[in-house]
């Protein structure tokens, strides 16, 4: 049996995810060449960002994918700055919280690392190879976390 399951994401902790990694990249390199920490400041920019990221994601995992929210006013929370892009998945019935939780964690990690590629490509080129490479790893755990839970049926075509 098949259930859809539902990823609900919030904005604002992508946002905070970003602004933790960039910090800690400008902290740990100590060179001035490198481009400044990612701040609140670009929070409008950014939530566009991690919004074409959702979708350019969501289109990795299409086969997946039974229904997706990415910008509908709706779905924003108590927060005014908040959005929730949501995503509904198709797996076997069997799917434990855990998973799902995993799954969840996969797709923050990898909107978050494809948004930092995307920021950092033509400023410094190094890191964003890195997190494109984080990106595409993330990508690849989440369709491997999707095949290992999904219902595949079988089809038989009797040929006489």
């Amino acid at each position: 049996m098949t259930q859809s399951i539902s990823l609900n994401l919030s904005t604002e902790a992508i946002m905070r995810e970003i602004y933790a990694l960039s910090a800690l990249r400008c902290l740990s390199n100590g060179d001035e060449s490198r481009p400044p920490i990612l701040t609140r400041d670009r929070a409008p920019a950014l939530k566009l960002l991690i919004r074409d990221t959702f979708a350019f994601i969501v289109m990795k995992i299409i086969r997946y994918v039974e229904n997706c929210n990415i910008n509908d006013v709706s779905q924003l929370t108590n927060d005014v700055d908040d959005e929730i892009l949501s995503v509904d998945l198709k797996v076997c019935s069997d799917v434990t919280d855990t998973a799902t939780k995993a799954m969840r964690q996969a797709l923050n990690h990898c909107i978050s690392a494809y948004a930092l590629y995307i920021c950092y490509i033509g400023h410094d080129d190094t890191t964003s190879k890195q997190y494109e490479h984080i990106a595409n790893e993330e990508i690849m755990t989440l369709l491997q976390l999707l095949s290992i839970t999904s219902f595949r049926g079988v089809n038989i075509s009797p040929r006489y």
